[in-house]
C-alpha cells in the first residue's frame, strides 16, 4: 500500500488519468487530492465523480469546489447562488457547471452532499510522519473539520489565504513553524508563481518545500497553451518521491 497527494488538477482529467497509470495506483493504495479538483478545464465533473465512487480516493475542499458549493442548489436544481458570478465568470466554473448541468438532479443532488462532507483540513499518519492536509491556510481550530461542520467565512479563510498571495485580502500569516509535529501539503498558488514570490527566478516543475510547507500546486490552472512546462505533480507519501505529469497540448 502507498498513499500519495496530489492538487489542483483544474479539471484537466488527462492528467489525472496518466499520473493514475504512472503511479500504477492501485485498490490498496490511497490518494488525497488536495483541492481545486475542478474549472480551467473541462473534465472536473468526471474528477469528482471518480474521486466520490473510489473508497480509496479522498478530496480536500479548495477554494473552486468551495466555489461550487455556494453557487449550486444543494437539492439539485439548475439555480445558483451567491458565489455564482465570482466562479462562473472569473474562475473558470463554466467548465464545470455546464456539464454539472447535464447530471439528472439526484445526481446533482448527491454529488453536492458529497461535495459537503468533505473535509477543509485533515491530518494523515504515514509511517512515523504526520501529514496536515490543507488547500491553502491553517489554523488549529479547524484542524479534521468537515465543509458543512464550518461557516463561511471561516472556509473562505482555509481556502483562499496563502503565504504566497501578497494583496493584503488573501495574505495568510507564515505560521507553519508553529506546528512542527505537521508537514503541511497544500497547492492553491502555482509553484512556479510562489517561487517568484520567494525571489527564486526559476519556473522549476516541481514540488516546492520550505520547512514544513510544502506545495504541490504544478500549475494545471495555467493549461498546455501558456508556453510553460506544467501539470500536476503526484507526490508518494511513504518515500517522498515525486511523478510529474506535464499538461499535453
Amino acid at each position: 500500500m502507498a498513499v500519495y497527494a496530489v492538487s489542483d488538477l483544474h479539471g484537466r482529467d488527462e492528467a489525472f488519468r496518466e499520473g493514475l497509470e504512472r503511479i500504477g495506483f492501485g485498490d490498496t493504495d490511497q490518494l488525497y487530492v488536495i483541492g481545486d479538483a475542478i474549472d480551467r478545464g473541462d473534465g472536473g465533473i468526471r474528477i469528482l465523480q471518480e474521486i466520490k465512487e473510489r473508497e480509496n480516493m479522498d478530496l480536500i475542499i479548495g477554494n473552486h469546489e468551495f466555489m461550487m458549493l455556494n453557487s449550486v442548489d444543494p437539492y439539485g436544481s439548475v439555480d445558483l447562488g451567491r458565489d455564482s458570478t465570482l466562479w462562473m465568470y472569473y474562475n473558470g466554473g463554466h467548465h464545470t457547471y455546464d456539464p454539472y448541468i447535464e447530471l439528472s438532479r439526484q445526481e446533482r443532488k448527491e454529488l453536492y452532499q458529497w461535495l459537503a462532507d468533505r473535509y477543509v483540513i485533515k491530518t494523515v499518519t504515514v509511517g512515523e510522519r504526520t501529514f496536515c492536509l490543507t488547500h491553502s491556510n491553517y489554523d488549529p481550530a479547524f484542524e479534521n473539520k468537515r465543509y458543512s461542520e464550518m461557516e463561511y467565512r471561516d472556509v473562505w479563510d482555509m481556502v483562499w489565504k496563502s503565504v504566497y498571495r501578497e494583496e493584503p485580502e488573501t495574505h495568510a500569516q507564515d505560521i507553519y513553524p508553529e506546528y512542527p509535529q505537521y508537514t503541511f501539503l497544500t497547492g492553491h498558488v502555482p509553484v512556479m508563481r510562489a517561487r517568484q514570490t520567494l525571489g527564486l527566478l526559476e519556473e522549476d516543475f516541481s514540488i516546492l518545500e520550505r520547512g514544513n510547507l510544502v506545495n504541490l500546486d504544478g500549475g494545471c490552472a495555467f493549461g498546455p497553451d501558456r508556453g510553460i512546462l506544467c501539470g500536476a505533480l503526484f507526490l508518494r507519501l511513504d518515500d517522498w518521491e515525486c511523478f510529474s505529469v506535464p499538461l499535453r497540448k
